[in-house]
């Protein structure tokens, strides 16, 4: 009899495995459709629509605690947060992507959260932290094979040829550029001629600026000839840019007529945006050659509508994804509650043992109270060296941010020292942030070579503005300048119970 039971038991339990597994598999199935759905919107341009699929992956991804499901359906939510424009939403979207199992063992996830930040960084004009993130990728890619470290070259390479142009360093742009054409031989033409008529179209506007007519007119023909013998669709610049040659060559008759083109393959091809931008050139173009007034007013007028309509349309896309975000937070939140729910419910059952068990005790032996004494001080001792970790793993943290240049320091720095914050504006009212995160890098003890090496600037640098703070702040020039912002903060060493000593 005992052996049938424990045998139905054994089957029971099984049963209900199986069908928990079962289960589990179908959301992960379900997960991966979404995130193969979503992508085929990003294709189409639908923005919103992307998103609102990768948020329902993300969710679901959650329930069924599918860690790769969790990783990927994040990096698609990042990616069009970005697209939107919401960088700093990105950036937080990317630190949950690393703190999945999934990230801390896939080469190539980590590699593309590297990619994401540092357009992310590169869009707030944040180009050294750009630069950073764009190099750590470059180390993560030299780790993949095949297809995917190709691809991840590429993409590594347009984004810091970015922004070198937008640094003005027309070398590295040169270099970058050229290590994309370089990279692209391993296909064949026909299988990346779009990517060749980019960077050959990129190349002819670099070689523009340059001075270099004569190369610059064998790259945009390069580039005319792809477009024409694989019929790409969308035609962004290259028409533009063969107006801008004859422009500067004095051809303006010429450069008309490429301008003028580049607007009709635009309208083709549906670009409104591309419209926008040629309605500009042409504008722009016959104002300044004092070529044709009525045409120049025209064109101004049509890239006016057109401007405004575009924005309106991206505030309200930028407003939906806003949204969107908000019941992710609010979904998040719920399910935060629930844990905790049920936390207490385990703690409450948990007390009722506690105090059942206590009593029986009591009614044994009268030793109750020494029992309870000696359970409250394991509880407290247990809590301090719960609150001491958190403290430390909080302040290492930071370090982290510190070292990195994060945006996100003097944030955290201010939670965790917000009476040196207060002590310091109190002396200074209109203190500027960039001085804050300074004081709070000499606060934390580090030291000028730390501060210059952090912050890419220059040791000489890091020395003048000390000397400005020291007059600003009325600092002794006899006193050393991070023992006095340490004195400054003892009240806060005292509150927050943290450490205060950068490890050199």
């Amino acid at each position: 009899m005992k052996k049938h039971l424990l045998l139905s038991i054994l089957l029971l339990f099984t049963l209900k495995s199986t069908a928990k597994l079962t289960a589990s598999d179908h959301q992960k199935q379900t997960v991966d459709s979404l995130l193969v759905k979503s992508m085929e919107f990003a294709k189409r341009g639908d923005l919103v629509t992307y998103i609102e699929i990768a948020i329902k992956a993300f969710h679901l991804a959650n329930a069924a605690d599918y860690d790769e499901g969790k990783a990927k359906s994040g990096s698609y939510i990042a990616e069009g947060l970005m697209a939107a424009g919401l960088f700093k939403e990105g950036l937080k979207q990317l630190d949950f992507i690393e703190t999945t199992n999934y990230y801390k063992n896939e080469i190539f996830i980590q590699s593309e959260v590297q990619r994401l930040r540092g357009r992310a960084y590169g869009e707030l004009k944040l180009n050294q932290q750009a630069l950073r993130a764009f190099r750590l990728q470059q180390g993560l890619i030299k780790k993949l094979t095949g297809e995917k470290q190709i691809k991840s070259y590429q993409f590594n390479y347009e984004s810091l040829s970015v922004v070198f142009l937008r640094m003005g360093q027309l070398d590295s742009m040169q270099k970058y550029t050229e290590l994309q054409l370089k990279n692209l031989r391993v296909f064949q033409e026909k299988d990346a001629a779009m990517r060749y008529q980019i960077v050959y179209e990129n190349l002819g506007r670099l070689y523009i600026e340059r001075g270099d007519f004569a190369k610059a007119q064998q790259c945009l023909d390069k580039s005319l000839e792809l477009m024409k013998k694989y019929k790409i669709p969308v035609v962004m610049n290259t028409y533009g840019t063969l107006g801008l040659l004859e422009k500067k060559r004095g051809n303006f008759k010429k450069a008309a007529a490429f301008y003028e083109e580049s607007l009709a393959k635009k309208r083709a091809a549906g670009s409104r945006i591309g419209m926008k931008n040629s309605y500009r050139e042409l504008a722009d173009f016959y104002r300044t050659t004092n070529l044709d007034k009525g045409k120049a007013d025209r064109y101004e007028m049509a890239f006016s509508r057109l401007n405004d309509s575009l924005e309106n349309e991206n505030r309200a896309v930028v407003d939906q994804v806003l949204n969107l975000i908000l019941k992710l937070k609010d979904q998040e939140s719920e399910n935060k509650v629930s844990k905790s729910v049920k936390l207490s419910i385990v703690a409450l059952v948990s007390l009722v043992i506690a105090i059942t068990f206590f009593v029986w005790r009591a009614r044994r032996n009268r030793k109750i109270l020494g029992q309870k004494e000696l359970a409250l001080q394991e509880t407290e001792i247990v809590n301090r060296e719960l609150t001491e970790q958190i403290g430390e793993n909080k302040f290492n943290n930071l370090i982290d941010l510190a070292k990195s240049n994060n945006p996100e320091f003097l944030t955290l720095f201010t939670e965790l020292y917000p009476e040196f914050i207060q002590a310091l504006k109190s002396l200074d009212p209109k203190i500027r942030t960039t001085e804050l995160e300074f004081c709070a890098m000499a606060f934390l003890n580090f030291s000028t070579k730390n501060i210059s090496e952090y912050t890419y600037v220059t040791i000489r640098a890091v020395q003048v503005r000390k000397n400005r703070l020291r007059k600003k702040l009325e600092i002794p020039s006899d006193a050393d300048f991070n023992n006095w912002m340490r004195g400054l903060a003892d009240m806060s060493k005292q509150t927050a119970g943290l450490p205060l000593s950068f490890p050199e």
